[in-house]
This record gives structure tokens, sequence and C-alpha cells, in this order.
């Protein structure tokens, strides 16, 4: 099926996801390019006082901005190129964007509360029951087992292994 044939179709059976545009596939891959190579630059003018020759605080922001920049590029090549994914993309509803919402002010929430000193052991697990109930996920093991066994093993990554104080 061609892509007029499908947004034909699409629009005769309501759809409400949004036709494809190339200039605003155009312009999101220029905006992620530019904050791709912004992180790029802030990630290696992070000052660190010893040099380690090896991983070091700017390795990570490093290859994050590098992935960024690989997606960014990749749609921008998509988007010169008129390539498009099938779009499977479910229409937006009120309770997803209260669940964007709510997800957002705990986020806000969390952020506050460790400034203040409350511990990660306490806010991580009672941020992931937090999220799980604002997606709707119910019973044992989203609301008990997989926040304790995420916590546990973010600790032991962080604060055991990696060093790096939560």
């Amino acid at each position: 099926m061609h892509e007029e044939d499908r947004q034909a179709d699409s629009a005769r059976q309501g759809d409400a996801t949004a036709s494809p545009s190339q200039p605003m596939e155009l312009l999101f891959a220029a905006s992620a390019l530019v904050f791709g190579v912004a992180m790029l630059i802030g990630a290696r003018s992070i000052h660190v006082r010893n040099e380690t020759g090896g991983i070091d605080p700017r390795s990570w922001p490093t290859i994050i901005a590098l992935g960024i920049l690989a997606a960014a590029g990749w749609a921008l090549f998509n988007a010169i190129t008129r390539r498009r994914a099938e779009r499977d993309v479910e229409p937006s509803t009120r309770p997803g964007l209260m669940s964007v919402l709510i997800i957002v002010a705990l986020i806000a929430i969390v952020l506050v509360a460790w400034q203040l000193g409350l511990s990660f052991l306490v806010l991580a697990p009672i941020f992931i029951i937090a999220v799980n109930l604002a997606l709707g996920l119910r019973g044992i093991v989203p609301l008990l087992v997989f926040p304790a066994v995420l916590t546990t093993v973010l600790y032991l990554v962080f604060q055991l292994l990696l060093k790096v104080p939560l």
C-alpha cells in the first residue's frame, strides 16, 4: 500500500495520528543534531583533576552524546530520503497524558527530596512503585519485587562497583 493510500485509509477510519511532515522531520533531526553537538562539547569540556587515560567522568556523557548524534544522523538521512517506518502510533488519550504529567511531577518531587537529603534507598523504590501505579501496573511483581530488585542493582552498581555516592 502506498503512503497516500495509507493516509486516506487512516483518515477514513478516524485515525488521530498526524500525517508525516518532511519539514517537521528535518527540524527534529536538526534540533537533535544541535543538542548532540552541544552535549558532546559539554562532555568533553568536563574538567578532570587527575587524567587517568581510561574511563573518566567525561566517558559516559560522551558516549550518550555520540548515540544522540548517531540517532539524529539517521533521522536526518530518513527525512532527506523520505524513508518512513510504519507508523503504529496510538492516538493520545486523556489518561495517557495524565500518566505522563504524574510521572513528570514524581520526577520533580524525587529530585527535590534527594536534594533535601532523603536517601536513594528510600526514594528509588517509592518512585518506582509510584510510577508503576501511574502506569496502571498492579500486582506483587511490579509493586514489590521489581522496585526492590532494581533499587538493589542500581545501588550495587553505582555505590559499590563505581564508587559513586548515591
